[in-house]
């Protein structure tokens, strides 16, 4: 019987042990793929051209924030032109927590409003979801809107 039962552990084991690398590697893409995205992110905003940041992303991708939701390329494309021409900032990467396709990261975005210098930190929580592409076709940003809200504002109606 202990033969038995070593063996049903033997083949159950050689059946679940490559499913577990399989999850572990997708995860190690997706970590790798986010912080690509992020550095991306840092150094398209130094030359104010989104298109760098962008292109880690699926044609039909959703933005939520607590301030604005953007679905579709294009109104994903015209929003990051708005905040490169309105912000110059980075994101600074605290932590990164994935699973499957799926991973959320604690940032901060560091940003200063290009019109009159007006500091900005955001402690945040990003949630994205990654496309079987590759690229990532939801990205939910978490924030408290009470610094936010009104610098947002002035800017977007200064830009008017």
């Amino acid at each position: 019987m202990k033969k038995f039962a070593l063996l049903i552990s033997l083949i159950y084991l050689s059946l679940v042990a490559p499913m577990a690398r399989a999850t572990g590697d997708v995860e190690m893409m997706v970590e790798h793929l986010l912080v690509q995205a992020i550095d991306e992110y840092n150094q398209s905003m130094e030359s104010t051209d989104p298109a760098g940041w962008v292109r880690y992303f699926t044609d039909n991708v959703r933005r939520h924030s607590p301030l604005s939701d953007q679905e579709g390329k294009k109104d994903f494309t015209d929003y990051y032109a708005w905040e490169f021409k309105n912000f110059k900032a980075k994101f600074v990467t605290k932590k990164i927590v994935v699973r499957g396709r799926s991973a959320s990261m604690v940032l901060v975005w560091e940003a200063v409003r290009r019109p009159d210098g007006a500091p900005l930190q955001v402690d945040m929580v990003g949630v994205f979801e990654m496309a079987t592409s590759g690229r990532i076709e939801s990205m939910s940003l978490y924030y408290d809107t009470a610094k936010t809200a009104k610098l947002f504002a002035e800017t977007t109606a200064a830009s008017k």
